[in-house]
């Protein structure tokens, strides 16, 4: 024990505890961070999702591009390739193997990769993500119509 209180009472010995001691709390303080940051949501918004006043921005759109409030909440969608075009309705083979027919609206919103779009950017063999509402038939009444990247694989 007196050889341990001779270590402790060098100056050295005092700043090497000083800066373990340091570098431990850093760590500690690192730790929580990440803790936090795994607990938020993927957009960036509060972990209980309970204020989406901010809007939403769905991924792969601009980071100047948001959602206005109350836009997506019990929403449907697809996402596949269309098959079929007779506007203002399309067909679309969705990723499970079925058919969806889609209504496009003059409020639905369609965007590529660059900006918006119209439906004259729509061709058969697209890929497309959709989110919108569903009517009494069946079909999906548009409200955002992705259209993804040619060279990205099928979602």
């Amino acid at each position: 024990m007196k050889d341990f209180k001779d270590v402790m009472s060098s100056k050295n010995a005092r700043l090497i505890t000083g800066v373990i001691g340091v570098v431990v709390f850093s760590f500690l303080i690192f730790h929580a961070g990440v803790v936090f940051g795994t607990h938020r949501n993927p957009f960036g918004g509060p972990s209980d999702r309970s204020d989406m006043s901010r809007g939403f921005r769905p991924p792969f759109f601009p980071g100047d591009f948001e959602m206005p409030h109350g836009f997506i909440p019990n929403s449907h969608g697809a996402v596949g390739a269309i098959t079929e075009i007779t506007l203002p309705t399309f067909r679309m083979e969705t990723r499970e193997g079925t058919s969806q027919t889609i209504s496009i609206g003059t409020s639905t919103i369609i965007r590529n990769i660059d900006d918006s779009a119209d439906t004259s950017a729509l061709s058969i063999g697209n890929q497309i993500i959709v989110i919108g509402d569903t009517n009494s038939e069946g079909h999906i009444g548009a409200k955002l119509i992705r259209i993804l990247p040619a060279q990205m694989p099928k979602p």
